[in-house]
């Protein structure tokens, strides 16, 4: 196995569009973040864009990390998730964590360990793990008000939810000021959408970048937010099923994540039409 660390995104999305086209949901996370970098939607502290190939150079294995998060490691062969660990630990030996599924992780940290770098020294722990969902048929709940696209002079209103969605998931801690420069490019580019009742915003949700690999077009809703004082009443699913529907009207494939802990987010996907895919594994190094 042969393992490259990509200096161009644009040249990670064209060496790997064959293998995410064999895979489009375990690998739209890492296709439509490629994207946004690629475009200049997203910028991060710094990227990393690793291919695996085999002996007759195919690719077997991409992974992506975009500081300051984690690892994204999708499915490859478990000597292709060692061999990755293995130049992890000389290309990238400060990564946080690495995220996906069991059978991935477990090689990847082998050939981490067995490489006995500094890095590799930390203690693995699964901090959370995420469930994949995928749309079947769409079920639109019965419920008060109407969505509709943000609009520009809800940006701040809708950073502030953005900012609270990040503290209660416990994901890197989210600046006003970062947030209202992403949320301004995504009302922009028309990727979130409010439910509105009594002319009040009582759930947001947003989609990632659409990806279209090959012939295959898939769209991730994401993130889904409602204030607390406006739960239990039905409008995160509102919400949820007028973004997938927006979504279905343009060709696509339509997949979520939630929190595998979450009981009540994993029913309301459920109801709505979603079924289970898959569940990730996030690994933190201690």
């Amino acid at each position: 196995m042969n393992v490259e660390l990509i200096d161009s995104v644009e040249e990670f999305i064209a060496l790997t569009t064959s293998f995410r086209a064999a895979d489009p949901l375990r690998t739209n996370v890492i296709g439509s973040v490629a994207l946004a970098v690629s475009t200049g939607r997203t910028i991060y502290d710094g990227c990393h864009w690793w291919i695996v190939r085999d002996d007759d150079r195919h690719v077997v294995g991409v992974a992506m990390r975009t500081g300051p998060f984690n690892m994204v490691v999708p499915p490859m062969p478990v000597d292709a998730a060692r061999a990755l660990g293995r130049s992890v630990a000389m290309l990238d030996d400060t990564l946080p964590g690495v995220t996906g599924s069991a059978s991935v992780l477990d090689a990847l940290i082998e050939g981490y360990v067995e490489s006995q770098s500094r890095g590799s020294s930390r203690t693995p722990r699964e901090r959370r793990r995420d469930l994949l969902y995928e749309l079947e048929d769409l079920v639109t709940p019965d419920v008060e008000g109407f969505g509709r696209a943000a609009r520009a002079e809800e940006i701040v209103a809708v950073a502030m939810m953005y900012v609270e969605f990040n503290r209660e998931i416990d994901h890197p801690a989210l600046s006003l000021a970062d947030a209202l420069v992403g949320v301004n490019k995504s009302v922009g580019a028309g990727s979130i959408f409010c439910w509105e009742v009594s002319g009040a915003i009582v759930a947001i949700a947003g989609h990632a970048p659409v990806v279209t690999t090959e012939s295959t077009v898939i769209a991730r809703v994401g993130p889904v937010f409602t204030p607390a004082q406006c739960r239990r009443q039905g409008y995160g699913s509102a919400v949820t099923a007028h973004v997938t529907r927006h979504l279905l009207e343009r060709g696509a494939r339509v997949m979520l994540f939630t929190d595998a802990a979450n009981p009540t987010s994993n029913g309301i996907y459920r109801e709505i039409g979603y079924r289970l895919v898959d569940e990730l594994i996030e690994m933190e190094l201690e």
